[in-house]
């Protein structure tokens, strides 16, 4: 790969985390990040599970809602 092509690769990487952080530090973000902390805390109980596809489901509902809001602390 040539300097060049190296150089954009780099500023696209940079241009990225620049938007994601900004993305983060907004309102709507924030009220995101408030809605996804509440589902997180109703679901992260054993209420309700019937069966083990309940328990599947649930278990990936939990694990998508705390990659969703590690987000932030990964990217920093």
């Amino acid at each position: 790969m040539s300097d060049a092509q190296q150089g954009l690769k780099d500023r696209d990487l940079q241009t990225y985390y620049e938007a994601i952080l900004a993305l983060y530090s907004t309102p709507g973000w924030k009220y995101l990040q408030e809605d996804l902390t509440r589902l997180l805390d109703e679901g992260n109980t054993l209420n309700g599970i019937e069966s083990m596809e309940d328990l599947h489901v649930r278990r990936g509902t939990v694990h998508i809602l705390k990659y969703i809001l590690a987000q932030p602390v990964v990217v920093r």
